[in-house]
């Protein structure tokens, strides 16, 4: 699941963000997850921003397979660490999306998996059926 980060990470904006991804993943009740978070034009993060993303990582532990992210800020970069130290899963942090591209890709995912969204929104790519 791709979720494409604003430029500016608040409290507001961060719990909008978490809302749209619990209800799009309520729509796929079943099933893991892997989410490519992208933040390359993200300038700034405020704690209610990362405070919104711990308690998702909290709620969908059991769904989350990976996380890989790409965000070259240093402020968002240091408040996606203090997520990252927390959570049960994995996560993959890069500086740039081309980095985190090849991780997908070394990882099997399809370049269509991860394919770039508008700003501040989700988008859910589910495995075609055999």
């Amino acid at each position: 699941m791709v979720v494409k980060h604003p430029e500016q990470g608040d409290e507001v904006n961060g719990k909008a963000l978490c809302d749209e991804l619990r209800k799009v993943l309520k729509l796929h009740a079943t099933g893991t997850v892997c989410f490519f978070h992208e933040g390359t034009a993200m300038v700034n993060a405020r704690i209610g921003y990362a405070n919104a993303f711990k308690e998702l990582d909290r709620e969908l532990s059991e769904r989350v397979t990976e996380v890989v992210c790409a965000i070259p800020g240093p402020i968002p970069r240091m408040m996606l660490y203090t997520v990252a130290t927390l959570s049960k899963r994995p996560w993959s942090i890069f500086r740039t999306r081309s980095e985190a591209e090849m991780h997908m890709r070394m990882r099997g995912y399809s370049a269509s998996d991860y394919r770039e969204p508008s700003s501040g929104s989700v988008d859910l790519r589910l495995p075609a059926s055999s």
